[in-house]
């Protein structure tokens, strides 16, 4: 009897485990350097001229329309930042391309169309306005 109790204690302690390691890499905001860039064409829809947040997302994801709410808000207070919302299973080859593993994942992309950073899970507001600190404003700057 006593071992079938350290057995279901010890189980119970790994699961612990895992879930909180899980857990810490929730709406973390990584940067990236991914060469290449993702045109408008690709994505399916226009880029932000200062940012853009592409966030891909399933139709059984229950953290993506509020996080797609809270990037359309975020984008919203940024002039020229804007979010594409992609569906991962309609475009599993950008998904696949682009090593989306979880749902939802947010790339921010600069004026450029370069991924800068990533955010795997469900950010909060303050997570996405730092991952917006990874695309900073193009330069106006002309020479001749």
């Amino acid at each position: 009897m006593i071992e079938r109790f350290l057995i279901v204690l010890a189980v119970l302690a790994v699961s612990t485990l895992a879930y909180l390691w899980w857990r810490r890499g929730e709406g973390v905001v990584r940067t990236v350097d991914v060469p290449g860039a993702l045109s408008s064409e690709t994505l399916g829809a226009k880029r932000g001229y200062r940012a853009t947040f592409v966030q891909f997302s399933t139709p059984v994801c229950s953290k993506c329309p509020p996080t797609a709410t809270l990037l359309r808000r975020v984008a919203a207070d940024y002039p020229q930042v804007a979010h594409i919302e992609i569906d991962a299973s309609e475009r599993l080859d950008l998904a696949r391309e682009l090593d989306i593993m979880r749902t939802p994942t947010t790339l921010v992309l600069n004026s450029d169309g370069v991924i800068v950073a990533r955010i795997s899970g469900a950010p909060s507001e303050a997570q996405a306005r730092e991952a917006l600190e990874a695309a900073p404003p193009p330069t106006n700057e002309y020479s001749i």
